[in-house]
């Protein structure tokens, strides 16, 4: 049983033996197996054919020897004359039948019934295929009736009988030279097939996966020793994604490396920056109580100044971290949108009490919502305070049924965005060139939209204003997306 166990698990199965080659030498046997196959199918109706050649010859000389009997004074020879005519004929009898003439027949070996028969005239294709098969299969004499029409008498029926034996060596031998001639005609063209693959195919593909497996190993490291080829078929398209791709994905694996590192030192000190912007903010509160007038009035820049820290700080660390599981409950969307408003009223009147900032619910009557009230009022708030930052002074909220979603729009009067920005908008630290950001507003409110299994998109941006559009499932009872 042990035996029997390593020997069945040291024996590999054809196609893990055959894989086990590269793609050159598999390349290389496919050809040769397809030249071979091919050399195969044309190889029947020729061997067919020699044997037909073969035997009209015989019919040929078969003919002429009947017609010696014309010379005759009674058609009749000798025996001597008779073998001698057979023999150069190569058959070993022969019957000329001819219409209105008498039948002329030398027979050294007479007919027999139950001699195999084969009427030349009467036979097919196929027919002929498959008699040469059987021929070639057949061992030892093998005497057979052929029958047929000669060139010299096209109207007569011209009968031999004839061993195969030398045809099948004649057989034999012509099939051995088509052998060879196709073994050299396969080895040939696989040879200028394996060479022209392998310059147009082969060696770009090792060079490819060479990169692949080297950029697996080591994502980050830049590789510039390999000359792409300029070439503009699938491979040369193929080498060019790919290096694309490399480039987009180092770059992309920097700037998280750095996103990371950012996250990691933010945690590191936020604490501390935290504590030390309390201990700024309360000695400002002191600067304000000052007696000192100059002293008073640069209070309110010291804590503005404070208060944009500390607003930078926290959406920073929001966003480094890992993307919130919403804790689902039903709730009114219009008074979120209301408390929204107050919240970003009373920051407009706390950055400058004559700034204008209107809040418009366009709500109607109550708008029932399941989820997570916390992650969706951030969201508004950052649509918002974005949308007046930028310089609106009315931002405007409507909701819509869409089917399995719920679409929110918050509409803007602003001067809309600039089209340099549109396209990598929700992209982290993108600011639009607006001082005082850090461009992580649009980002966060993606992120938290499609942890609930939605998606935001800017519908909308012109002088007259922008309009953003998030999407919210109707019904948050299904499972949520798998966070990513």
């Amino acid at each position: 049983m042990a035996a029997d166990i390593t020997l069945r698990a040291g024996t590999a199965s054809p196609a893990r033996r055959f894989a086990a080659f590269g793609l050159s030498w598999r390349i290389l046997g496919l050809v040769i197996a397809a030249v071979m196959t091919a050399e195969l199918l044309l190889f029947l109706p020729s061997i067919a054919r020699f044997r037909q050649a073969y035997l009209e010859q015989l019919i040929e000389s078969g003919t002429l020897a009947a017609l010696a009997l014309d010379a005759t004074p009674d058609n009749m020879v000798t025996e001597e004359v008779k073998r001698s005519l057979l023999n150069h004929a190569r058959v070993d009898a022969v019957v000329l039948v001819e219409p209105n003439k008498p039948r002329r027949a030398l027979l050294n070996i007479p007919p027999r019934p139950d001699m195999p028969t084969f009427n030349l005239k009467e036979s097919g294709a196929l027919g002929l295929i498959w008699d040469a098969l059987g021929a070639l299969a057949r061992d030892g004499a093998y005497y057979t009736r052929i029958g047929g029409e000669s060139m010299r008498l096209p109207r007569a029926m011209v009968w031999i009988v004839v061993d195969e034996l030398p045809m099948r060596l004649a057989m034999y031998d012509y099939s051995v030279r088509v052998l060879v001639l196709s073994i050299i005609i396969a080895l040939f063209t696989a040879a200028l097939l394996y060479l022209a693959l392998r310059w147009l195919v082969i060696r770009p593909l090792q060079h490819l996966s060479a990169d692949m497996v080297a950029f697996r190993r080591d994502p980050e490291e830049v590789r510039t020793d390999r000359v792409r080829a300029d070439r503009n078929d699938e491979i040369g398209v193929v080498d060019r994604e790919f290096h694309n791709l490399q480039r987009e994905l180092r770059a992309s694996l920097r700037q998280k490396s750095r996103l990371a590192e950012v996250g990691a030192a933010s945690n590191k000190i936020n604490h501390d920056l935290r504590n030390i912007l309390s201990t700024a903010r309360l000695l400002s509160d002191r600067l304000a109580r000052s007696d000192d007038e100059r002293t008073r009035n640069l209070a309110p820049t010291i804590m503005k100044t404070i208060d944009r820290a500390t607003r930078l700080a926290s959406e920073a660390i929001e966003y480094v971290r890992d993307r919130p599981t919403p804790r689902l409950e039903t709730f009114d969307l219009a008074d979120l949108v209301d408390e929204v408003g107050v919240t970003l009223q009373e920051q407009g009147e706390d950055a400058d009490p004559n700034l204008l900032r209107n809040w418009v619910n366009g709500l109607e009557g109550e708008r029932k919502v399941r989820a997570d009230r916390d992650l969706l009022y951030r969201v508004f708030v950052n649509l918002g305070r974005n949308a007046f930052d930028a310089g609106a002074s009315t931002v405007t909220i409507r909701a819509k049924n869409g089917g399995a979603y719920l679409l929110v729009d918050v509409a803007d009067n602003g001067p809309g965005v600039p089209r340099h920005v549109t396209e990598q908008l929700f992209k982290p630290f993108t600011t639009g060139g607006r001082a005082g950001g850090a461009g992580l507003g649009l980002a966060i409110a993606r992120d938290l939209v499609r942890c609930h299994g939605g998606e935001i998109a800017m519908t909308g941006t012109g002088p007259e204003g922008t309009t953003f559009r998030f999407t919210l499932p109707s019904s948050l009872d299904r499972p949520l997306p798998a966070r990513s």
